[in-house]
């Protein structure tokens, strides 16, 4: 099932350039508990839109321990329905369906003596900044950012950055690289830019291609994998768009186990497998609640890392090649196709 949703009021709007808007949310008193929230996290929407209900993950620009409302930014696309829709059709009072906060961009527990590094690309910004503001104010880790974009007039932000400069005086470090100036960032700038931060924790979010150019530099110098974090979003294609249904994987010859398990929240528990069902839907009939948001295979919430078994999956969209190769699977799209024995981990540090 759907990760459930709840109405929340749109309390304020900030316009932070010409082509991106912030959104800040009242949460009701009886729904704080469940909209507690780390930095990094995102929330996903559910937005009437020509008689569909369509689903879109936005990253929290907010923190925490600096923010009273949870706050999301949404930078036009060109075409974009939902981007579009935020921007035009949203007003203060206007009340909006949202999941909880969920996701797994967040700062390593007990990495408190390692330095901070993030790459933020265009509106890639947004759970950065929610990072780079939860590590200032609690902890004493020094913090880099480099942050790209196509202009000056693009940087979303720009005041509360030069604040976090000036409020932590060697502490922290902005970089813009304007593509306008310098071009796209290539492999080489990230390596420039790493200089003595090399034993960092380095969070990565923007554009496909960005991500790339960051994960190559990184492989390049050898920052070990347990210390790159990386926050994909794909938009889901929405019903009216779809050349055909959604396929779905079919319960393959080779077979299914009569169990499987999964860990999560570090309980290990074993539940009954019905091939027909995806692992996700196969651990919520069994009563439990591992995490998922889209179910689309878009957003990469219910990932997991396959420890033993086989499976197959009817859309990896939120996963790399290398997630693939290093056993990183969707449940929402993952069905077994072997008898042999299965086993998985939401809580494998990705």
């Amino acid at each position: 099932m759907a990760a459930e949703l709840y109405e929340i009021k749109l309390a304020g709007i900030v316009q932070e350039t010409p082509d991106a808007r912030s959104f800040v949310f009242e949460i009701p008193r009886h729904l704080r508990d469940k909209f507690k929230y780390r930095a990094g996290q995102f929330i996903t929407f559910e937005i009437p839109f020509e008689g569909m209900q369509l689903r879109r993950c936005y990253s929290l620009a907010s923190a925490p321990e600096t923010d009273a409302w949870p706050k999301v930014t949404v930078k036009r696309v060109v075409g974009g329905r939902i981007s579009n829709w935020f921007n035009d059709q949203l007003s203060v009072g206007d009340t909006i369906k949202a999941t909880a906060p969920e996701g797994r961009f967040v700062l390593r527990d007990g990495a408190d003596d390692r330095p901070l590094m993030l790459f933020g690309g265009g509106s890639g910004i947004t759970p950065v900044i929610s990072l780079m503001k939860t590590a200032l104010v609690t902890t004493r880790r020094n913090v880099k950012l480099v942050y790209a974009n196509r202009d000056e007039q693009s940087i979303i932000f720009k005041d509360e950055l030069d604040l976090l400069v000036a409020r932590f005086p060697g502490r922290v470090q902005v970089v813009h690289h304007l593509d306008a100036d310098k071009g796209f960032m290539k492999p080489e700038d990230v390596v420039a830019e790493m200089a003595g931060f090399e034993t960092a924790d380095v969070y990565t979010c923007g554009p496909g291609p960005f991500m790339d150019t960051v994960e190559a530099a990184l492989e390049q110098i050898g920052v070990a994998r347990e210390h790159r974090f990386f926050e994909r979003f794909v938009s889901p294609v929405d019903p009216d768009r779809r050349e055909e249904a959604p396929a779905v994987a079919a319960p393959a010859e080779g077979g299914a186990p009569a169990s499987f398990r999964f860990t999560f929240e570090g309980k290990t528990h074993e539940v009954p497998y019905d091939p027909s069902l995806t692992l996700l839907q196969a651990a919520e009939k069994a009563g439990h609640r591992p995490p998922s948001s889209c179910l689309d295979g878009y957003c990469g919430c219910c990932m997991a890392l396959k420890k033993k078994g086989q499976v197959v999956m009817a859309s990896r969209e939120a996963l790399t090649d290398a997630d693939l190769e290093r056993g990183w699977i969707l449940t929402c799209q993952s069905r077994a196709c072997s008898t042999e024995e299965l086993e998985i981990d939401y809580d494998a540090p990705y």
